[in-house]
């Protein structure tokens, strides 16, 4: 712990027992990177709400298409701790070559990523599937969230973090899930496979 850091208040609404299964980061994507699929729901989207991650939406659509986001408030010990898990997120975010949108406060940072630039498939009128540029959920978000979970969960272990859980946290989760597969359903043509990057 820093020296002179103030404590969290005994009666606030945290948990520390925030440490959860994360999958592995998937690789990066090869050519263009696509929307997610149907299965990356279960895959990477589920552990990722389990650690009180949940689905945003972005103000607008492209093309009558929702745009969803993966976001997080992350609650810190102190201003100290915020500055540095931020710095090292900004370390991530450059690593990636993705970033999402912040915003800071003096112990919490609020993150919310999607890809501006990623491919959908969609069929148009006469059924065929073209693959159109609309924002939305990646891989590369998902690869964002979890290296961005991964560091968070080092600093719940180091005692410099607390695992805010969210209002009506189980309610959240749900509609995270049904937001998830309403916009990404089993129907809907992947023609990408996904692997995983140890990273």
């Amino acid at each position: 712990m820093l020296p002179n850091t103030p404590s969290i208040p005994a009666d606030a609404p945290v948990t520390q027992s925030g440490f959860h299964f994360l999958p592995e980061v998937p690789r990066l994507p090869l050519g263009k990177t696509m929307h997610i699929n149907h299965n990356d729901i279960e895959t990477y989207f589920r552990p990722l709400i389990q650690c009180h991650w949940h689905v945003g939406r972005v103000r607008g659509a492209a093309r009558d298409v929702e745009i969803l986001t993966i976001d997080k408030l992350f609650r810190f010990k102190n201003f100290e701790v915020t500055v540095k898990f931020f710095n090292e997120l900004a370390d991530i975010s450059l690593n990636e070559n993705h970033h999402g949108h912040y915003a800071c406060d003096y112990a919490r940072i609020y993150v919310s990523v999607h890809t501006h630039a990623g491919y959908c498939n969609t069929k148009t009128e006469s059924g065929q599937w073209i693959s159109e540029l609309i924002p939305g959920l990646t891989l590369r978000d998902v690869r964002f969230a979890i290296r961005a979970e991964r560091l968070h969960q080092k600093y719940l272990a180091d005692g410099l973090a607390v695992t805010l859980v969210p209002f009506e946290n189980e309610r959240l989760q749900d509609w995270s899930i049904e937001r998830l597969k309403l916009r990404y359903p089993p129907s809907q043509k992947t023609g990408v496979k996904h692997g995983t990057d140890p990273a």
